[in-house]
């Protein structure tokens, strides 16, 4: 599973971001491309501790659960995710893109961390955990349209 930690991995994911526009049409599901872009950044920003979160008790967190989760199966089309991902609106295309991409580098250098949040969901989280999640997550929304 590719980690958000890797450079190149980085560089893919945002060479796909950049593709989308506020007109791509989605596959499934209700995000417009502007309100998923928020989403993902709002993803990052529990990653970097800078938005409050719960620590997840149920069964995703627990620990073989979250590894078929992050690890093994492919997500499901139209699954909800924790309302703590969904705080930031859109504004400006070409400023929400930005903030994201810089958000993706800011995670980037914390590579070495050992204290991360916990993830609503999944609980408690380690960084390589946190890396490979982000890219997961990513590559769902960046399908649901179709990038």
């Amino acid at each position: 599973m590719p980690s958000m930690f890797d450079a190149a991995t980085r560089l893919r994911f945002q060479r796909r971001i950049e593709t989308l526009t506020p007109q791509s049409e989605r596959l499934w599901g209700t995000l417009s491309p502007e309100r998923m872009v928020c989403h993902l950044s709002d993803q990052v920003r529990l990653a970097l501790g800078e938005l409050p979160t719960r620590r997840g008790s149920g069964p995703m967190s627990f620990a073989p659960i979250r590894w078929l989760l992050i690890d093994v199966m492919p997500w499901p089309h139209g699954t909800k995710g924790p309302p703590e991902a969904f705080k930031t609106q859109p504004a400006v295309w070409s400023r929400d893109v930005a903030s994201l991409g810089a958000l993706l580098e800011r995670f980037a250098t914390l590579a070495g961390q050992r204290d991360w949040p916990d993830h609503p969901l999944f609980g408690r989280m380690s960084g390589p955990l946190w890396g490979r999640l982000t890219c997961k997550h990513f590559d769902h929304h960046l399908r649901q349209f179709g990038v």
